[in-house]
């Protein structure tokens, strides 16, 4: 009940000031540690451009095995067997429309062939 007397606790003795609460002292507290930025990444700047060649960078050619020269190659396409295999899928999966026949026109189904420049034969077969 509200007013009861709390057992153990002095009796409160009407009329006479309340008592004042004292908080304790505190602990010791350290501060909190302060932030401090890492230093920033070196990172060299570049060499210079970075420059890609594409094809044949050998101004004097490839061997030849049959005139023992260092020549050119000419490029030529030739109707290889793997365009006559896609010819085949093709026409057992779409049929007999015409389009099978696409791969034999497409250069990038064919062989190249790489003729040398001097003897007209054949360097190598891609």
């Amino acid at each position: 009940m509200y007013g009861a007397p709390v057992y153990g606790a002095p009796a409160p003795v009407y009329g006479a000031p309340a008592p004042v609460y004292v908080a304790p002292a505190p602990a010791y507290v350290a501060p909190a540690p302060a932030y401090v930025a890492p230093a920033p990444a070196y990172y060299p700047p570049p060499a210079g451009p970075t420059i890609i060649t594409i094809g044949n960078t050998n101004d004097s050619g490839t061997h030849c095995p049959t005139c023992g020269h260092n020549t050119g190659a000419i490029p030529r396409k030739k109707i290889g067997t793997v365009a006559i295999l896609w010819c085949l899928c093709l026409l057992f999966t779409v049929g007999a429309y015409g389009l099978c026949l696409i791969p034999l026109c497409s250069d990038n189904c064919k062989d190249t062939e790489l003729t040398c420049t001097k003897c007209q034969t054949i360097k190598a077969r891609i």
